[in-house]
């Protein structure tokens, strides 16, 4: 990737330094209410600095999408992410988006495990090649990062040490069936005495006829009603019952001479009547990583070396485990304070250095914190409950504070040579009904099932396990995603390319855009968008034909995001992922403040990165968005 003969670069640069600070999933309403009640001093303060506007997300307004697009400056069609999956077109399957493993790394080298995700090149791509210093912090889809001239730690995308995207392991000595959401979790063990024998489990190993996972024995003494002793690698931690431990390191030994290293976390439920012991997803140790998730590659060493081990997957919070029964509220609070705390003190061991040029941060937890608490916000969801909504009403407010309370330390250190940008790539809504695009593309004749689906079917018949190919116009994966099936592109395909996919593709819009709840009579879907009418780019042709934009409180189901058809079109949202942003992207706008004034009332999260070059006085001329900065 070069970024010569793109740029046109300035003699006066309008500023020495530029800060930017990401905040997921912080929305306009709460933030102006927030602003209005006096509890967020420092956004007010840099409103009235510069400027605050609603920002226009991306489409879909999905993270990893929005964060492609601040990123390169450009709509999805440029930088190839129109999802939080892809179908894999030989068969239909889905995939991840965020995560590409590398198939032809027949060697396992380090190096070359994985492969970039996100197309074209970054604003810090830009930057780094006129050696202006750029750091960049936990920016999600850079991984696995290219290896340029700037101080990049990956964000969403990093896999935990097993290649995926996190799964925890849950010890216990009560009895899980195999029909118990997260049953693959858990590890059954037996109390002798006081002594438990069990493993920590890692990394594939691949011998000559079989898989099989590296494993470290442990060693749980329990010391009382109220703490256990844990021995791993000869490291001894004690915890107590409704603490975490601190970061432990775990070697896994996987033949050849060699070794992989990650890092874990405990928390200990309780000891008796039964024995319950969560344990995070091993993550990627940064003091020894398994996988290239920084640039240069051992900058994450630095970082650890200075700040002590941290949470590395991309995705830390741990919401299946709250989800599934794991762990408790007040856990998964306490993991949220802890990965921001982790990430404060990246920023301000950066900040404290941060002479000239670039600096970039991104946080999370606000967008996971909402996910989870926005059932408080909204008498009217199903799982909505006065008492608890009484105890964790104040969840989501306390973290927009602690937004402002970091913003107001950068404030107090910034200088007049400073731009300061703050921004969310989405707001938030409700999510209170499942929509099962499958089942309703069943229903309207545009897919065609074998048999009736069994009621008992995992996800509703997920992996399109049920579906008859041959007599198939179109399908659905991903969260909004549908796709025609075209001959000569998907596999039994029975669309002629052209006339006849249009036509159909129009078919599914006019009927679509009609649907409404049988349940309220409400609509469900507020637009129905053609790819070519939102995307353009060298990526466009991989995006999905059709892109379904949800009414507020309306979302597509877990089922339709992996190739499942329910009986029903509907069905209520009984899980504690109760908020979302996967809406039609007006009803979501994120927010963008600035310590300058911008010179419109509607910036879009693609005007970022040309703003950005602006204020180091450079135009790159295959940026989309447009540049917001008013010249002094």
């Amino acid at each position: 990737m070069t970024t010569e003969g793109l740029l046109k670069i300035s003699e006066n640069p309008n500023y020495k330094k530029v800060i930017l600070l990401g905040m997921d999933g912080l929305d306009p309403k709460i933030l102006s209410y927030l602003m209005q009640r006096g509890e967020l001093p420092n956004f007010l303060r840099l409103r009235r600095m510069g400027g605050y506007s609603p920002l226009i997300t991306s489409n879909p307004a999905q993270s990893p999408v929005a964060w492609a697009s601040i990123a390169t400056g450009n709509n999805p069609g440029y930088h190839g992410i129109f999802d939080f999956l892809n179908r894999r077109i030989t068969d239909y399957m889905p995939e991840l988006a965020i995560l590409k493993i590398n198939p032809k790394n027949i060697f396992g080298k380090r190096e070359a495990m994985f492969l970039p995700v996100m197309n074209g090149d970054t604003f810090w791509d830009y930057t780094s090649a006129q050696n202006i210093p750029s750091t960049v912090l936990k920016w999600p889809m850079t991984f696995q990062p290219r290896q340029n001239q700037a101080r990049l730690y990956a964000g969403l995308g990093v896999p935990d040490i097993r290649g995926g995207l996190g799964k925890y392991a849950f010890y216990t000595s009560k009895d899980i069936t195999k029909n118990d959401e997260g049953y693959e979790k858990v590890i059954k063990v037996h109390i002798n005495g006081d002594l438990i024998k069990t493993h920590v489990f890692g990394p594939n190993i691949s011998k000559l006829m079989s898989r099989e996972l590296a494993n470290t024995e442990m060693k749980i003494k329990v010391l009382s009603e109220d703490s256990v002793e844990i021995t791993i690698d000869d490291k001894i931690v004690l915890i107590k019952r409704g603490t975490y431990s601190g970061w432990i390191e775990v070697k896994f030994k996987l033949g050849m001479m060699k070794t992989a290293s990650g890092i874990v976390k405990f928390y200990l439920n309780c000891v008796k009547p039964v024995f319950e012991l969560y344990m995070t997803a091993v993550q990627i140790n940064p003091r020894d990583p398994a996988f290239v998730i920084s640039t240069p590659d051992d900058y994450i060493k630095e970082l650890a070396d200075n700040l002590g081990c941290f949470y590395t997957l991309g995705m830390p919070e741990d919401t299946k485990a709250l989800e599934e029964g794991r762990i408790d509220e007040e856990a998964f609070i306490t993991m949220c304070d802890e990965i921001i705390y982790e990430q404060e003190k990246m920023l301000w061991h950066e900040f404290n250095k941060f002479k000239e040029g670039l600096l970039a941060a991104a946080f999370f937890s606000t967008d996971r914190i909402q996910h989870i608490f926005w059932v408080t916000k909204d008498p009217e969801h199903p799982l909505y409950d006065k008492a608890y909504a009484h105890k964790y009403g104040r969840v989501i407010d306390d973290y927009y504070c602690r937004m402002d309370r970091i913003l107001g330390e950068i404030i107090n250190h910034a200088d007049d040579k400073t731009a300061l940008m703050v921004f969310s790539d989405h707001g938030f809504s409700t999510f209170r009904r499942a929509v099962h695009i499958n089942s309703w593309l069943v229903q309207n004749g545009f897919m065609k099932l074998t048999q009736k689906i069994p009621s008992d079917a995992k996800d509703g018949g997920g992996l399109f396990q049920y579906v008859d190919w041959k007599k198939t116009k179109a399908y659905a994966l991903g969260f909004g995603s549908i796709y025609l099936n075209i001959k000569g592109r998907e596999r039994q395909g029975v669309l002629e390319k052209g006339a006849e996919a249009g036509t159909v593709a129009e078919q599914i819009r006019d009927k679509l855009v009609t649907l409404a709840d049988p349940e309220n009579g409400q609509s469900a879907i507020k637009r129905v968008y053609r790819n070519n009418d939102i995307y353009s780019g060298s990526e466009a042709n991989n995006a999905p034909d059709i892109v379904v934009g949800f009414q507020d409180g309306y979302r597509a189901s877990w089922q339709t995001a992996v190739g499942g058809s329910p009986d029903e079109i509907f069905s209520d949202n009984l899980k504690k992922w109760s908020g979302d942003h996967i809406v039609d992207p007006s009803i979501v706008p994120g927010i963008f403040l600035t310590n300058f004034k911008i010179n419109t009332g509607r910036p879009s999260l693609i005007d970022i990165a040309p703003t950005v070059l602006s204020c180091f006085g450079m135009t790159a001329s295959d940026m989309e968005g447009k540049n917001l900065f008013v010249e002094k």
